[in-house]
């Protein structure tokens, strides 16, 4: 079972990633996995739209995968160049067992992973509804297929974007996880608020003692999501 990275150099200036940049990426990115990188391929020259199988390196890297194999890429967009040919691609790879992993997603796009002895259907499902929600409403606007995505995150759990809220992290998978240290801070806002600090009492203290810059509006919002009042 091997690693192989995918490197691709925009034409379009605006969205040129520095090969350098992506190379450091995608060797960070397999060390996290345990597995470096046994060979890497660069994509030059190239339209984004041009389906990846179609694609000089693409087309390459794809005829030397095998069962098992890992394809690690930067950025999504660079291999899904539209919702059929997203799904199409996605769809063989998946029947030949071979995992594609997007870093701006955080994980495999193409086959369910094994996390605790369970199968989670994990981004690959994720990325399949969404394709084919594109692949409907693509002549119509992007609306529908946002909405049906977020919903689909939201129904497995996954944070939705947006501004992270104070106390927790974003794990590679997607999931809200504890910030243990902002957690602390949080208990003390609510000890305080029991004692009848007032908001803009309890903003000066976290930012005399934990230096920690919020609000009395954001202290507000702690509390009441906190305590439900």
């Amino acid at each position: 079972m091997g690693v192989l990275g995918y490197i691709f150099l925009a034409q379009d200036r605006h969205h040129l990633v520095a090969e350098s940049v992506q190379r450091a990426a995608l060797q960070e990115y397999g060390r996290s996995l345990g597995r470096p990188l046994e060979e890497i391929c660069i994509e030059e020259n190239t339209p984004l739209k041009r389906p990846f199988k179609d694609r000089s390196a693409g087309g390459q890297l794809l005829r030397s995968c095998g069962p098992g194999d890992i394809i690690i890429v930067m950025k999504t967009e660079w291999v899904l160049s539209s919702a059929g040919d997203g799904e199409r691609l996605l769809r063989s790879l998946k029947s030949a067992q071979i995992a594609i992993h997007c870093i701006d997603l955080g994980g495999n796009i193409s086959l369910p992973e094994k996390r605790r002895l369970m199968v989670s259907e994990g981004l690959a499902a994720v990325v399949e509804k969404l394709l084919a929600a594109l692949t409907v409403s693509e002549s119509n606007g992007l609306g529908e297929a946002i909405r049906t995505a977020k919903e689909h995150r939201k129904e497995v759990g996954k944070y939705l974007g947006g501004p992270v809220p104070f106390g927790w992290d974003v794990n590679p998978e997607g999931y809200l996880v504890p910030n243990e240290g902002q957690q602390q801070i949080i208990q003390a806002i609510v000890d305080m608020r029991k004692d009848l600090w007032s908001y803009r009492e309890i903003s000066q203290k976290l930012k005399d003692e934990y230096k920690v810059r919020l609000s009395h509006e954001g202290v507000r919002k702690i509390v009441k999501s906190d305590t439900g009042n």
